[in-house]
């Protein structure tokens, strides 16, 4: 189908109809691109509904569809978030769920009728790609496309990039995802080694593994540390109660206890560090779907441990211990066993992710444990109205 023979019409998502094109339209359009490796439908369809996500339950918020000649070629989201009214302005309006085929007539229409949204709503900025906050998938693919999308990070095309910035968005900031081969990098940098060695030898610093008796209470206890860790990083909201319980029910099954570790300094919890094994990988061969049979193999395959690539997406360090020795020496000790146990349990690599390209002390930290940067995301922003 030529777009250049049709008319291309932009249409509001408003029913359930429309939301399952919505959802539907990535696998649509990245089947059989090599680096696509498309999530779990069900847990799509689940972000997107404010009945299942509670960071989806507050929004204003306006769903479109691109069509062209009969077929759905693009999609985009557009809301306002007041979490980060509440915690930021009042003047940022977002987008995100941006996809679609390679034409710019069809991007551009997707970016126009997200930012004359933003308009009518009164606002003055536009930001994205995100979805629904910085706490759940963000930023656009500009480099690292020949590599696949690992669990809760984005896919994009090299020609989204483009698009954006002819649209008149400018980079806001970058977040980073590093690589670690998992088999490679040894012996460490000399200051890696003098770190975990004082941790090992320093009867402040301890560190555990997760209690799975106590899982909600252990989530609740590291997402806490998460709220006060990155609580001065560019776009922060915190996690509240309702959300951290939604995340561990929803993390519960894919969180072995070994590769979830908990650190403490002078008796207080101060670190934390979660390793997921890849579930996009896991699900390789479903196109998405769990039904009829793809629930009996994603549980074998959880079981059985059939996944080489694994993704640290939560670790922290309560600020107060920010760049001290002692913090230093507990994240460098819980990056060196999590590696450690990940090996022991079959992993050959491990994405850290994602990580902004500002904070210094991370980066050092990923560069320390022979982790190189290979994906780069970007949030762009533009003054509307």
């Amino acid at each position: 189908m030529s777009v250049a023979t049709h008319q291309v019409d932009i249409v509001k998502v408003q029913t359930p109809a429309q939301v399952k094109r919505f959802l539907a339209l990535p696998y649509d359009i990245y089947r059989g691109q090599a680096a696509w490796a498309p999530p779990l439908r069900l847990e799509r369809a689940d972000q997107l509904d404010p009945k299942k996500n509670p960071a989806a339950r507050d929004l204003d918020r306006q769903l479109f569809l691109a069509v062209c000649g009969g077929q759905d070629v693009g999609r985009i989201a557009a809301f306002t978030n007041p979490a980060h009214d509440k915690q930021h302005d009042t003047e940022t309006a977002f987008f995100g769920y941006f996809d679609g085929i390679d034409n710019s007539d069809v991007l551009a229409l997707l970016l126009d009728s997200a930012q004359n949204w933003a308009i009518a709503k009164g606002r003055t900025r536009l930001v994205g790609p995100a979805q629904w906050s910085v706490n759940e998938e963000v930023g656009l693919l500009v480099d690292g496309f020949d590599t696949p999308n690992v669990v809760l990070m984005s896919y994009g095309r090299p020609y989204y990039a483009p698009a954006v910035e002819a649209a008149g968005f400018t980079k806001a900031i970058d977040m980073l995802a590093f690589q670690a081969n998992l088999n490679e990098g040894y012996p460490r940098p000399k200051m890696t080694r003098m770190m975990v060695d004082y941790a090992k030898r320093s009867e402040a610093i301890t560190w555990r593994t997760l209690d799975a008796k106590d899982f909600d209470g252990e989530i609740t206890r590291a997402m806490h540390i998460f709220n006060d860790a990155w609580s001065k990083n560019w776009g922060f909201l915190p996690f509240p109660d309702d959300a951290i319980q939604h995340l561990a029910n929803e993390m519960k099954p894919l969180i072995a206890p070994d590769l979830f570790l908990m650190g403490y300094i002078d008796g207080d919890l101060a670190a934390y560090l979660c390793l997921l094994p890849d579930l996009n990988e896991l699900a390789k061969g479903f196109d998405g779907k769990l039904l009829p049979f793809n629930w009996a193999k994603l549980i074998y395959r959880l079981k059985t441990q059939k996944a080489k690539q694994a993704r640290i997406p939560l670790m922290g360090l309560r600020q107060k211990f920010h760049n001290t020795r002692k913090g230093l020496a507990l994240i460098a000790a819980l990056c060196e066993d999590s590696f450690e146990a990940a090996r022991q349990a079959g992993f050959t690599h491990c994405e850290l992710s994602w990580i902004l390209e500002d904070n210094e002390g991370m980066i050092s930290i990923c560069k320390q444990a022979s982790a190189k940067p290979y994906k780069t995301y970007r949030m762009y922003e533009k003054r509307i109205g």
